[in-house]
């Protein structure tokens, strides 16, 4: 009888959950979490805070209990994992005590980056990652004490947060670090765009700015400090910089490890039985050929359901991992795809704009680096498979009834012939 462990249990650790109990009915699954809770998308709890869904509605697989009695799992809450044996598929735990297993995946997952500085642990400083980091803005928010809000870091989630202020009318301000807004995703060009949207938004914005250290003012409010001397001063300060893999108790265990586990198409490490799948794990990159971690939703339930499958001696691959950066806000819609940082002067660049769109790509011979567009929430999925097809395809072009689509959605011809298609009538 195959024995499983599942160390997490987010979406990517109930996806393989999901795919090896449809495989293989009498499996023995043992899950692991630090948390009493059940799986849940990290960027539902944004909206969960703007009042856009109810608290449930941050679970999309339901309860642990229902998910228990659905697919026959044995669940074990708040029983973090503290060491690997990955050579012998051992896990340990903190009282001590050990576990064998035929399988393991590691899933989990990611946490919110707090940096080492001065203030960061004073009451109103909030990371935002957490069902409980978004229960504890969402009541103070709903306190109305909250006149004024600073947001560090114009991450995907600091742009969320700074949503979950404007719509409540509260004054926001946004700080980071580099010099222009999403700056791993976006060129210079695009960033300028929608820092004047936000701005026209009533979002004042700030960039270069280094965070030196947090202070409580006499009236109680918090000062953000920054190293070039300049002062932010709110009522509650979120600091959304970027997230770190769970990872710390993989140390010395001998599992690959760049920034996440190392694993190939099937998620497997370099440990026979051992899988990672998720924000904790690092994929290939069919870009770069390089191993990227890449967390997002989709890509942790599908590795997820790869991983689940090869656990029960299926065979399943993941592929398709791009880089891709969306972010949706205050009914405004940006995608990003490929790799700006692969991008250089010697690049062919495409940029085109009118009432609806802004469009900035650039390609060389082999094909198309990366494109940011603005604008283009209903067609975003089609443009990612158009950007993985002509990776893995770069002779075929775009097929017919995506170029109609493309057409139909008003995108120029020119956009068409710089992806790679030929335009219709």
């Amino acid at each position: 009888m195959n024995k499983i462990a599942i160390i997490g249990f987010g979406g990517a650790g109930f996806c393989a959950a999901e795919e090896a109990r449809r495989r293989d009915p009498k499996a023995v699954i043992d899950v692991y979490s630090d948390t009493d809770l059940g799986p849940y998308n990290p960027m539902l709890t944004t909206y969960y805070v703007k009042g856009a869904i109810p608290y449930d509605a941050m679970f999309p697989y339901g309860s642990l209990e229902e998910i228990r009695e659905k697919l026959n799992l044995n669940i074990y809450t708040n029983r973090p994992v503290t060491g690997l044996d990955p050579a012998n598929r051992t896990l340990r735990f903190a009282d001590g005590s050990q576990a064998g297993y035929d399988n393991i995946l590691i899933s989990t997952g990611a946490s919110a980056v707090a940096p080492p500085i001065p203030g960061m642990d004073l009451p109103g400083v909030l990371k935002m990652r957490t069902v409980k980091d978004a229960q504890e803005l969402k009541e103070r928010l709903d306190s109305g004490a909250v006149k004024s809000g600073l947001v560090i870091g114009s991450s995907w989630v600091g742009i969320k947060v700074v949503e979950d202020l404007a719509v409540r009318d509260i004054p926001c301000t946004l700080i980071d670090g580099a010099p222009w807004m999403f700056y791993v995703a976006a060129f210079e060009e695009s960033a300028r765009r929608i820092q004047a949207d936000l701005q026209q938004k009533g979002v004042s914005l700030s960039f270069n700015q280094m965070l030196e250290r947090i202070e409580r003012e006499d009236d109680g409010r918090l000062t953000a400090v920054t190293k070039s001397g300049d002062r932010f001063t709110a009522d509650l300060i979120a600091v959304c910089i970027g997230v770190r893999t769970n990872t710390a108790f993989l140390k010395d265990s001998g599992v690959a490890m760049n920034r996440g586990v190392v694993v190939d198409k099937t998620m497997a490490t370099n440990y026979p039985g051992v899988y990672a799948a998720g924000d904790c794990c690092e994929a290939l990159d069919i870009q770069s050929g390089t191993h990227r971690n890449i967390g997002v939703w989709f890509n942790a339930q599908k590795q997820g359901r790869v991983a689940g499958a090869n656990m029960t001696g299926g065979r399943m691959e993941f592929d398709a991992n791009v880089l891709v950066n969306l972010a949706h806000y205050l009914d405004y819609d940006f995608i990003s795809i490929g790799d700006v940082s692969a991008c250089g002067p010697e690049d062919a660049v495409y940029e085109y704009e009118d009432a609806r769109y802004y469009i900035r790509g650039v390609r060389n011979g082999e094909g198309v680096k990366c494109l940011n567009v603005i604008g283009s929430a209903e067609s975003n999925g089609l443009l990612k498979n158009i950007f993985i097809k002509s990776i893995e395809s770069p002779a075929a072009g775009i097929d017919i009834r995506s170029v109609c689509y493309l057409k139909d959605k008003g995108f120029p011809d020119s956009f068409i012939d710089f992806l790679g298609g030929k335009s219709v009538d």
